[in-house]
């Protein structure tokens, strides 16, 4: 019982822990996107299938073609639907055979973001009066570039804010005890905007398209220690 107490009333000792100052970096910047994309939809009805699916492929394949003359930068066309489909309608009391309805939309990326006008242009000339879904991005390398630079901004930032409170308090800063990264975001520019390519409006000269700037952040968190 004896020993079982003195071992009881030993004092414990424990390693003191380390002391930090916790700080939070951040960073803000506005990119303009370097890609842009929009898509065109043919869409034709007819009694005779045949007939639908030759003018919708025509008008898309003519629409490509002129694409591809524009030259544009970085340019790449994707089919994204296609469909073939019949129509009926409920007429008195029963359902009335209308024809096959096509319809196929192409989608146009590029990092000549102002030229994309040219292309609206060219899909009204086709024939093509639905243009839809303009957005603007950030490609891979430009993603990787800016998150890069935003990362060092944060990083700087976190550095002064404990700086300075260690001027102000009195402290010296140590090493880095610990490091917490939010991943970084990107805001759309703008909505989506919708067109339709008919009119006056596609005849005139090809409007200018301003891709517009980007939100771009990341933050840290960061452990310095005191000295």
């Amino acid at each position: 019982m004896k020993w079982a107490l003195l071992l009881f009333l030993s004092p414990v000792v424990f390693a003191s822990e380390i002391k930090g100052v916790q700080v939070q970096g951040t960073c803000n910047l506005k990119v303009v996107p370097d890609r842009g994309s929009v898509s065109f939809t043919a869409e034709n009805q007819f009694k005779d299938q045949k007939e639908a699916v030759k003018k919708t492929n025509h008008q898309i394949n003519s629409l490509k073609a002129a694409i591809e003359k524009l030259n544009l930068g970085q340019i790449e066309l994707k089919t994204t639907n296609y469909s073939v489909f019949p129509v009926r309608e409920y007429e008195k009391d029963h359902y009335v055979d209308k024809g096959t309805k096509v319809t196929m939309t192409l989608e146009l990326t590029t990092s000549d973001i102002p030229r994309l006008g040219e292309a609206m242009v060219e899909a009204s000339k086709a024939g093509i009066q639905n243009v839809s879904s303009l957005t603007t991005f950030l490609s891979l390398e430009k993603n990787q570039a800016e998150y890069l630079k935003c990362l060092d901004m944060a990083s700087t930032d976190a550095h002064k804010k404990a700086l300075q409170l260690a001027k102000k308090l009195d402290f010296s800063l140590g090493k880095v005890l610990n490091l917490i990264e939010s991943p970084a975001t990107v805001s759309a520019p703008y909505p989506e905007r919708a067109f339709m390519a008919k009119g006056a409006m596609m005849d005139a000269a090809p409007a200018t398209i301003e891709p517009g700037t980007q939100n771009f952040s990341t933050n840290i968190q960061v452990t310095f220690e005191i000295k």
